[in-house]
């Protein structure tokens, strides 16, 4: 079995950007609470409230004296004001991203113009973009976007402004946008789509087209991770969406299968480690039941336990030993030794560049 892991899986920077204000906020007071959760990911919501910040559903749950921080995804302008008159400590951990887009459509909005914003309805991103700008329509796709239109009567020439909720499939935007401009004379297209969405959406592409089977890692809340499991679904036929390695159902793998792995922009390192650990002991698994069967096809005198004893090596502190990469991510590679655990090299040790990626060091198949 072959395992590779996108190199764009996991934590984006307005992410790690909120789960460290959080965790900070929660060092210095003694405490926090969140709006609602502070990211789309109930493991890291769990660990952050033990270390003290502690989601609440709604904002009479909050006093004065409480210190609150706002999710990643945003609040509505309402609720910000809302917040404001109760008085106590915010710490605003708003994506600067979505940031950037609630100037956006405000700029916008107060220059006349409609803004239509491509998005889930419900997503909470959504409805605090949509909540700083009157006149405003959402719809989901571009069909869903020409239905909304016809339904409000807009003429061509009215002035129309396109924004994407920043987590958005890229190609669906696109398409949106091109529409737009073919129907209406004065029409504006914004950029919206955070960067790392775009990568990792167009890396989840590639890597599903050229492997058997894809896993897809993340919350089952969480928009960004869903929309990498439609683009797989797109080239692969067997997606498998979890949100911890002990969901893996590794009956559904074969030794000969090919297995990219990629996952949402919510999703710590530590999972993805765990998934990639656990199909790492499948393989080792794998191994060793080829053996027993060669065994037995050949009649020889070994007994299995000898030959088991002659794959799986038993290291020791300070040993060198040659070993294969086999996956690699943006902070670590992991190194089949030939024993029951595999090896992991942080990138700072491949390389004294703090600049250099590890992709540039080693491939998949190498030996380190």
């Amino acid at each position: 079995m072959e395992l590779t892991t996108a190199k764009t899986a996991g934590f984006c920077f307005g992410v790690t950007r909120a789960v460290d204000l959080c965790l900070d906020t929660a060092k210095k007071y003694h405490g926090c609470r969140t709006i609602g959760p502070i990211i789309h990911n109930s493991n890291v919501v769990e660990w952050l409230r033990d270390q003290g910040a502690v989601p609440v559903n709604s904002l009479e749950e909050l006093k004065p004296e409480n210190v609150a921080v706002i999710r990643s995804h945003g609040i509505t302008a309402d609720d910000r004001n809302r917040l404001d008159a109760i008085g106590c400590r915010i710490v605003d951990a708003t994506c600067p991203f979505v940031s950037r887009i609630h100037d956006i459509v405000g700029r916008e909005s107060q220059e006349g113009r409609l803004v239509l914003i491509i998005g889930e309805e419900e997503h909470p991103e959504v409805q605090g973009i949509a909540s700083r700008c009157s006149p405003c329509l959402v719809a989901e796709n571009p069909e869903k976007m020409l239905t909304v239109l016809n339904r409000e009567g807009i003429s061509r020439e009215d002035p129309i402004s396109l924004v994407s909720q920043t987590t958005g499939n890229k190609k669906n935007y696109e398409k949106c946008g091109e529409i737009l401009n073919s129907l209406f004379t004065n029409a504006k297209i914004f950029d919206t789509i955070c960067l790392t969405t775009s990568m990792r959406q167009k890396e989840a592409a590639e890597l599903s087209s050229v492997s058997d089977a894809m896993i897809v890692i993340g919350g089952r809340g969480s928009a960004n991770t869903l929309r990498l499991a439609d683009i797989c679904r797109q080239y692969c036929s067997r997606v498998f969406m979890v949100e911890s390695a002990q969901e893996l159902d590794l009956t559904k793998f074969s030794p000969t299968d090919r297995v990219g792995v990629t996952a949402g922009a919510s999703t710590p390192s530590w999972i993805i480690k765990e998934v990639n650990q656990t199909m790492s002991e499948e393989i080792k698994e794998t191994i060793a039941e080829v053996a027993a069967e060669a065994v037995e096809a050949a009649a020889e005198t070994e007994s299995f336990e000898e030959l088991v004893e002659k794959s799986i090596k038993t290291l020791h502190n300070g040993e060198k030993v040659i070993g294969i990469v086999a996956a690699i991510t943006p902070t670590e590679v992991t190194v089949d030794l030939g024993t029951k655990h595999a090896g992991y090299i942080p990138v700072s040790e491949l390389s004294a560049d703090p600049n250099a990626k590890a992709e540039d060091i080693v491939k998949v198949g190498d030996e380190v």
